[in-house]
């Protein structure tokens, strides 16, 4: 009931504020339906941002998230399968683990999976088919619940065009990596469209022990269908409907290597992964309404609802001998690694982790502006309503490896490994107000968020779910979350902002077994002072940063190196602070052979120091077991990052270098000395992976309007280092991998 008179309260006040004021002319519709959630510019925003457009990825070519985001300061990307179907991202040193710490959205709506009750983004939109990205931090974030420390991460999908348009694209490359994509649009009197396919498959370039697949084969629809009001209507308004569905099967492993076997081949993969796999399908639709009852005035609501299913098979202990155990120290535990590897027979445990998952909501905002004088003012408010779902469903099997070949030896009953279910339902609101004058900005704002948790544990016996068993807890809570940034144009081509804001992650679902009871919510107190410049295609842009924490959570998941009984846990007072740095000059040179000769160079670098300020022992999970003193570094948060890029453009071509280079990165908290692999092969020692620097390539010739060839070269130096030790042993970046394409525009 509470939440319920939440809800109506915001609405009340969205119907308030939505009263016309202003008596100006409409706008046409198609100038106002946007999926986008920033302006990034110094004009618009007083905070850090950050936007790479279509032009921009039309340019890079590339299918991997995790490629394009490292052009962003702030960003931290830790690789795991090669190609960025699953990135693990953190902003801001947030956790990376699975995106879990992030706003993900495609088109301002929340993306990942159940992201109340269960929050690891194991599904991720195809980035194949985006047209632009938006990072958001500082506090303007506050809008994009529920996690408001880091930031938020925006996807927008193929927009409608305003007439016919559309683009044919295929291409095929190492691995037999290929693509397929088709999209066209057109707008109406009345009525437009966009329809978009998208197929993305390889035979992976991982080499199995038995000469297996490790590749993935991903299918993706997408439509958006919009009816709008004619141009001269006195009040503009569309409404919106699109769909998605994604289908995806990959031959894909939570299991890496030992070291020794990364030296001998990094590619390679054991006997053991042979059956494990990925079985995953999303749908998701949304239905949206705009109206701009006036100039000023602009109302957007909208209803989604989401269905994600998603089943990973994998080994999970081989002869007895967990995974872990095994790759700390092969020697003592020869049994499991010989049957793991397939040089003995013997029994392996198997398990599947099925999960579907539900998401549904309506959200709706309004933003209003007026005069009064110079002064402009901009008041936004909004509403959402959200109710998820993850329900886990595992199964245990036993496998037996014969002549280096698994074949099942007992199959699993649904529900004998995980049987559970997690509710979340969530009730926000917030204000935002904007006060301009001149070339200064004053920007107050407020979050509020209400939410409410179920876990329900049925137990590994109680298939049918009849409750005899039955485990479960409840845990509610709510939050006010204000922040408050300013921005000055100091002169045309200089501007300084600064903000401060509380940030917030929601605690996670009530444990049943915990005997610490339950963690309670992440609470950050964030800062950010910035300078931006721009004069003449030459931009800069620094951004210092400070992330006050009076209580950091900590997780453990399997895919995070824990024990996978996703709990939460407090790990109290903890301080991450870093500098943000870009720039970018487009250099024309005077006298050539090309007089549209450009030559753009950018450079980004990202300083992060993240700290326990609190000596407590922990018990599993992100940060391994037993005591973490006052001072120690905080784990996987990358200290020094950075990529310099090199390009020539004309409007017949275009080339890019991109150099990424990431520093040493701590695996374990402390102060000691670092150990990495390269001085010790046992994993369980180790507390660092080395760092590394990868360079790719990309290519573009347009013989005409229509038609455009272009090539990508992803690792151009055939780098072999190890990009991560996680999930489960030491993994490679994707080998010297070239992909060959042709575009036709329609």
């Amino acid at each position: 009931m509470k939440n319920l008179t939440i809800i109506i309260f915001s609405l009340s006040l969205i119907n308030v504020i939505a009263q016309p004021i202003l008596k100006e002319d409409s706008l046409n519709i198609k100038e106002l339906e946007t999926v986008s959630i920033i302006s990034c510019n110094s004009k618009s925003i007083s905070g850090s941002c950050a936007e790479i457009d279509a032009l921009t990825l039309s340019k890079l070519n590339q299918l991997d998230i995790n490629k394009v985001l490292r052009n962003i300061p702030g960003v931290n990307v830790r690789d795991e399968e090669g190609f960025g179907l699953r990135p693990n991202i953190g902003l801001r040193g947030t956790p990376v683990n699975r995106s879990a710490k992030i706003n993900l959205m495609e088109d301002g709506i929340l993306i990942a999976p159940a992201p109340y009750a269960d929050p690891s983004a194991y599904y991720f939109p195809t980035f194949a088919r985006m047209s632009g990205i938006e990072v958001l931090k500082g506090s303007s974030q506050i809008k994009y619940g529920p996690n408001t420390i880091g930031g938020a991460i925006n996807l927008i999908s193929t927009a409608i065009p305003s007439s016919f348009k559309g683009l044919a694209q295929v291409s095929y490359g190492s691995f037999a990596t290929n693509q397929q994509r088709l999209w066209i649009g057109n707008s109406h009197t009345n009525i437009d469209y966009v329809f978009e396919v998208n197929r993305i498959a390889s035979n992976g370039f991982k080499q199995m022990d038995d000469g297996g697949n490790t590749g993935f084969d991903r299918r993706d629809i997408m439509g958006k269908v919009r009816w709008h009001t004619a141009a001269e209507a006195k009040i503009q308004q569309a409404l919106t409907f699109k769909f998605v569905r994604t289908e995806e099967e990959a031959n894909e492993t939570y299991l890496g290597l030992t070291y020794t076997d990364f030296q001998s081949n990094p590619l390679r993969r054991y006997a053991g992964t042979q059956k494990d796999l990925l079985d995953m399908n999303h749908s998701h639709f949304t239905i949206s309404h705009v109206i701009n009852p006036t100039k000023r005035l602009t109302i957007n609501t909208r209803a989604y609802y989401s269905e994600t299913f998603r089943d990973w098979a994998r080994a999970n202990s081989f002869g007895g001998q967990n995974i872990t155990a095994i790759l700390s120290d092969p020697g003592t535990n020869q049994t499991g690694y010989d049957i793991m590897t397939g040089q003995a027979d013997g029994s392996i445990d198997y398990r599947s982790a099925a999960r579907t998952y539900y998401s549904r909501g309506v959200q709706t905002s309004a933003d209003q502006s007026f005069n009064t004088g110079q002064i402009v003012h901009k008041l936004q408010i909004g509403a959402r309503y959200h109710e998820d779902q993850a329900d886990r469903y595992g199964t245990k099997s036993t496998y037996t490896m014969t002549n280096g070949i698994m074949g099942m030896t007992t199959a699993g009953i649904q529900g004998n490994q995980e049987n559970q279910v997690r509710n979340a339902l969530s009730a926000a609101g917030y204000f935002n107000y904007e006060l301009a004058y001149k070339g200064f900005k004053f920007n107050p704002g407020i979050r509020y968020e209400y939410i409410e948790f179920e876990f329900l544990n049925y137990g590994t016996t109680d298939f049918t779910r009849l409750g005899t068993n039955l485990q479960s807890a409840n845990n509610f809570l709510s939050v006010f979350l204000p922040g408050v940034s300013a921005s000055y144009d100091i002169n045309a081509k200089m501007n300084a902002f600064i903000g401060v804001y509380k940030g917030f992650s929601p605690p996670g679902m009530p444990s049943v077994t915990s005997t610490t009871g339950q963690a309670r919510e992440e609470i950050a107190i964030n800062y950010e002072l910035g300078y931006r410049y721009s004069n003449k295609g030459f931009n800069i842009q620094t951004v210092g940063f400070l992330s006050d924490y009076s209580n950091l959570l900590g997780s453990d998941n399997l895919s995070g190196g824990g024990a996978g009984t996703g709990d939460m846990f407090n790990a109290g007072n903890a301080t991450i602070q870093g500098i943000e740095f870009s720039a970018d000059y487009i250099y024309k040179p005077a006298k050539t052979k090309f007089p549209d000769l450009k030559i753009p160079i950018r450079v980004a670098y990202t300083l992060t120091d993240a700290r326990f300020n609190e000596t407590f022992v922990n018990g599993g999970g992100d940060w391994g077991t037993g005591t973490i003193n006052a001072n120690d570094l905080i784990p996987f948060i990358t200290p020094h990052q950075a990529m310099v890029s090199l390009g020539v453009e004309s409007k017949k071509f275009s080339a890019l270098f991109s150099g990424r280079y990431v520093g040493l990165t701590r695996t374990k908290p402390g102060q000691d000395d670092v150990t990495t692999p390269l001085s010790n092969d046992n994993f369980a020692a180790v507390n660092a992976i080395p760092s590394f620097m990868i360079i790719d390539f990309s290519a573009n010739y347009h013989f005409n309007k229509t038609w455009t060839t272009f090539t990508t070269i992803n690792n151009l130096t055939n780098n072999k280092n190890i990009v991560s030790n996680l999930p489960q042993g030491y993994r490679p970046a994707m080998p010297f991998a070239i992909n060959l394409g042709i575009k036709v525009n329609l």
